[in-house]
């Protein structure tokens, strides 16, 4: 296998994260920024050729989102094994103004990158499907028929935004789905986290299902905040803090729990901070930690007495997505409680604690069912669904089924 792979994402370099952390007025999307490393380097330990990224910063928008309305090329090298010449394109980042003209650099990079080596072992593989990325795929097989173009699709375009949109802001995603439906025939093989994705999507050319990837603690994550609460029993819940996705009925349920040394800790941001925050007024076993690194979150969930995601299955988009927390749940070696919702395979059924209806006290019996349990049998529980995800969804494992698909062995 040695294929010449253009991977066309929004990541943050490593030695820039910092940096670009710093300019941030927004969050931060670092579930979508690990599940691209996690593909980069598996593809990589997988000795698949080589693997050129262009990267679009996946940052908001000048001046309300981010510190600079212009982003400057940066040339990186994402790994020692050859010379990858990775780069930050230089673009605009002013807000509207960057919808429209930053396809012309991006062009100009990839027909650089076509003019060179074989065109039979090229592959445009691109992460989300945005236009501007899906535009490029048009541009690869206009100027090179031989080029197989690749789309991974964590999330619909039209459920990316998990807030309230307004009207603007609405009639601009609905352009953007359309926009992208319409450039889907330039894609010939896509990567989908659900197969129900293929419905919706009428998907007409081969797929593969990859929910995500699995990822042991890395040893350069900040245990300096777990330590702090290292002696507490505590529910932790990690991530979008939005109605849609639960938040509400956790903090019902929680309220529903009595033990006075159990505490609820939550990471994140979103529209419920407010009520957050009057339900921590009114209940100091409530932390609200606001936002979080994923570096200090990981050792957190580590040490956590159960994790949850109250995301329920009363909502459209759980069809077409799979929660990336589910996995770093499993990974992080702690029982998860969760519900089942349309767009987790059976398979993981054995490991994840679904609640029974979508009541708030469903959810608290669940919850103290778990933290009642014995420390032995906890334990044992979060240590199966570690090692089911660790060794069959990680990133080696899943980056070989991509690239058995690509090549036609699947």
């Amino acid at each position: 296998m040695d294929l010449d792979i253009l991977f066309i994402g929004k990541v943050f370099p490593p030695e820039k994260e910092a940096e670009i952390k710093g300019k941030m007025k927004t969050g931060m999307q670092d579930a979508g920024n690990a599940l691209q490393w996690n593909i980069i380097n598996g593809l990589d330990a997988n000795n698949c050729g080589t693997i050129k990224i262009l990267d679009y910063l996946p940052i908001d928008s000048y001046p309300n989102g981010y510190a600079d309305r212009h982003i400057e090329e940066y040339v990186f090298q994402h790994t020692d094994k050859y010379n990858s010449d990775d780069k930050i394109v230089g673009c605009t980042n002013l807000t509207v103004v960057k919808q429209f003209v930053n396809r012309r650099p991006f062009k100009r990079e990839l027909r650089k990158w076509l003019r060179e080596g074989d065109p039979k072992k090229k592959v445009v593989m691109i992460y989300t499907a945005s236009s501007i990325f899906l535009e490029l795929c048009r541009y690869a097989k206009r100027l090179c028929k031989d080029v197989t173009t690749c789309c991974i699709i964590a999330d619909l375009p039209e459920f990316l935004s998990a807030r309230k949109l307004s009207s603007i802001e609405k009639l601009f995603n609905d352009y953007e789905t359309r926009k992208s439906a319409a450039l889907y025939r330039y894609v010939d093989r896509f990567v989908l986290l659900t197969k129900q994705m293929a419905d919706r999507l009428e998907i007409r050319v081969p797929f593969v299902v990859v929910e995500g990837i699995a990822e042991k603690a890395s040893s350069n994550c900040d245990g300096a905040l777990a330590t702090q609460y290292e002696n507490n029993k505590y529910i932790l819940y990690t991530g979008t803090l939005n109605p849609q996705f639960g938040i509400l009925t956790l903090l019902e349920a929680f309220s529903q729990i009595d033990d006075p040394n159990l505490k609820l800790m939550i990471c994140g941001f979103g529209e419920a901070e407010k009520m957050i925050l009057e339900m921590q007024r009114r209940d100091d076993r409530i932390i609200y930690l606001g936002r979080v690194d994923r570096k200090a979150v990981i050792p957190l969930q580590r040490a956590a007495t159960v994790l949850v995601n109250p995301r329920q299955n009363n909502e459209e988009f759980t069809k077409y997505s799979f929660p990336s927390k589910t996995m770093e749940y499993l990974a992080s070696g702690v029982p998860v409680v969760a519900y089942k919702l349309d767009g987790i395979p059976d398979e993981y059924d054995e490991y994840l604690n679904y609640v029974e209806d979508n009541s708030p006290e469903a959810l608290a019996a669940k919850l103290t069912q778990i933290c009642e349990m014995d420390v032995a049998a906890r334990a044992e529980m979060g240590k199966r669904g570690a090692a089911f995800v660790l060794q069959n969804k990680n990133a080696v494992v899943q980056t070989r089924r991509i690239l058995d698909f690509i090549n036609g062995q699947q």
